[in-house]
């Protein structure tokens, strides 16, 4: 943050403490006595008035005051001129603040509020000289749809709006295939969220803090996955430097978890850390008008970590049995409130939340030496950091928890696979008789005993799941337990399910062992108007191959780019919070001092 920065930054926060201040005491400076009507200018007498008699609560040069005062009468009457103008003609006046990439001051724009969201684009790329494709415009949190008025969008006049150049490039090619990363990224991700893990070999699941996958509904699952998804590509480009794209996949993701049921949301903690991402990402950006927005953020965080971790992290000590990991997340969430307090004048409070970040950064610092030491180990340096962490410094400890977090993640793998082979087999081998589903450890002791696999399935089917029936018809009726074996083509409730929309039992089945699965057996019915004619073994197998090639293709966009590990996000190396730690209490010292 250079001198410039910090001469604007320091100018935002005394208007900003001045402003508050008018508020709480109802100060009016638009209507008299600090402004005549009839002359249409400000009375600088009285406004000269007001600033020493506020001047005791703000602790500021009296010049300051006045200056600051004068400032914000004009921006209220521009205000207000602004929403006679809408009211009347329904144009918006807005404010656009530029990304630190477009090198522009902050100007206004004028447009219908009944236009699209694509014609702002248009007109705000001819002030900047750049092509529509390249810019992204955010508005109150929310990244304004192309496609939807900005009526519709809830879009207010005098409203900020943050325009970012989401590609540093001038190649129009480049900025394409960002925007098709979004819309890719949804459509993989809501793809592979309708897989099943029994069934598919690429899936995508939701997972709580200890790992273990969630089971919930198809659709919840869905709407989860594309939100979660959305976030690691928001977080890949955050950690890659692309502030303007990450910003833009964050909101996107945001938007997603809106669709979620909030008691789902809560489940997970990664709701709360996005709100930090996000803060963080303005941050970064140097965006300091939404900063004060990501108050809101920043409490939504705090009280969903507090739901998860624990108001002193007791659930993730009982869960993981560490804290350190996490402790980076609240430290950059203690400072993100620290700098959120000073830009909206709560000196007091900005200055004690900095330095609880400051003794919080202090604690979490890791001695490079030891780090080092502990990756010449064979670690990598995310686990050497994060092992460090949760041993409080000791080498012996971080290796030994190291290990431990390997083991419990193996074993919840090795359980979760033999979970989804159990449930794969159960699947594969489907009902009885009476609805129950095969007893696989009867299946088991069948294979045991020397049956096979599809004689073993049908006389238990047969039986009901009665063993000793099993092994008496497979001794005195095997023919019959044969002929069983050879009709079990199709799953019982898939063929019931399409039976029930009126096709026969007979063009059911065929589409059924056509096809693979009952959607798709459904659409084949229905484009046949209830006829389908048996396809031979190869086509099938070349559709299900392609439909694998694809899901494969899919799993790999999503992974590309985003992290390894299950706990990487956790990776933080405090650099940036430091430096920026640093500046604020250098701000906070320098605003006592004036």
């Amino acid at each position: 943050m250079d001198s410039e920065n910090i001469a604007q930054v320091m100018e935002e926060t005394t208007l900003t403490r001045i402003r508050l201040l008018l508020n709480d005491q109802k100060v009016k400076l638009w209507e008299p006595p600090y402004y005549n009507k009839d002359l249409n200018q400000a009375d600088e007498k009285q406004i000269h008035e007001l600033a020493g008699v506020i001047k005791p609560d703000l602790e500021l040069p009296l010049p300051h005051i006045f200056q600051g005062l004068l400032m914000l009468q004009q921006n209220a009457l521009e205000k207000l001129a602004a929403r006679n103008r809408f009211s009347e003609s329904g144009v918006l006046n807005l404010r656009l603040k530029f990304g630190r990439t477009l090198k522009s001051r902050l100007r206004n724009v004028e447009i219908n509020a009944e236009e699209m969201g694509t014609v702002l684009v248009n007109k705000i790329s001819t002030m900047v000289d750049r092509n529509p494709a390249m810019l992204k415009l955010i508005s109150g949190g929310k990244v304004i749809q192309e496609n939807v008025s900005l009526k519709e969008q809830g879009v207010k006049t005098s409203s900020t709006v943050m325009v970012l150049l989401i590609s540093s490039s001038q190649s129009v090619q480049m900025v394409a295939e960002q925007r098709k990363l979004l819309e890719q990224t949804k459509e993989d991700a809501g793809r592979l969220g309708e897989k099943n893990a029994v069934k598919d070999d690429y899936y995508l699941q939701v997972a709580d803090q200890s790992g273990r996958s969630l089971q919930l509904p198809a659709a919840e699952k869905k709407a989860l996955i594309i939100a979660m998804s959305l976030h690691e590509k928001g977080r890949a480009a955050l950690l890659s430097g692309d502030y303007s794209l990450a910003v833009v996949l964050l909101l996107e993701a945001e938007s997603e978890f809106s669709n979620c049921r909030s008691d789902l949301v809560e489940q997970v903690d990664n709701f709360a850390i996005l709100n930090l991402d996000i803060a963080w990402c303005y941050l970064m950006l140097q965006s300091v008008s939404e900063l004060p927005n990501a108050c809101e953020r920043l409490d939504a965080c705090e009280r969903m970590f507090k739901a998860s971790y624990g108001t002193n992290l007791e659930r993730l000590q009982a869960i993981k049995g560490a804290t350190g990991q996490e402790a980076a997340l609240i430290m950059r969430l203690h400072l993100l409130q620290g700098i959120v307090a000073f830009h909206l004048g709560r000196q007091r409070e900005a200055r004690l939340l900095l330095q609880k970040t400051q003794i919080e950064a202090e604690l979490l610092d890791v001695n490079e030496q030891l780090l080092e030491q502990v990756v010449q180990l064979g670690y990598s340096t995310t686990e050497a950091r994060l092992g460090l962490r949760a041993s409080k410094g000791d080498l012996d400890g971080a290796v030994e928890h190291i290990h431990r977090r390997r083991e419990e993640g193996e074993e919840i793998r090795r359980k979760e696979k033999e979970e989804r082979e159990l449930e794969k087999l159960r699947s594969e081998l489907g009902k009885c008789s009476d609805g129950s589903w095969i007893n696989v450890g009867y299946y088991k002791t069948l294979l045991n005993m020397g049956f096979t696999d599809k004689v073993s399935a049908a006389a238990l089917r047969q039986s009901n799941n009665s063993l000793n029936l099993a092994v008496q018809l497979l001794q005195e009726e095997p023919e019959l337990i044969h002929l069983a074996a050879k009709e079990d083509k199709v799953n019982d409730e898939d063929l019931a399910r399409l039976v029930s929309l009126g096709y026969s039992p007979e063009m059911a089945s065929i589409a059924l062992d056509n096809e693979g699965g009952v959607e798709e057996a459904a659409e084949a019915l229905m484009a046949g108007e209830g006829i389908v004619t048996p396809q031979e073994g190869e086509r099938k197998g070349k559709r299900k191959r392609k439909e694998e090639q694809e899901d494969k293709e899919a799993y790999e966009r999503i992974k590309e780019g985003v992290a390894r590990g299950e706990e990487d996000h956790l990776d933080i190396d405090l650099k940036l919070e430091k430096e920026f730690l640093e500046k604020y209490l250098e701000l906070v010292n320098q605003q006592s001092k004036s």
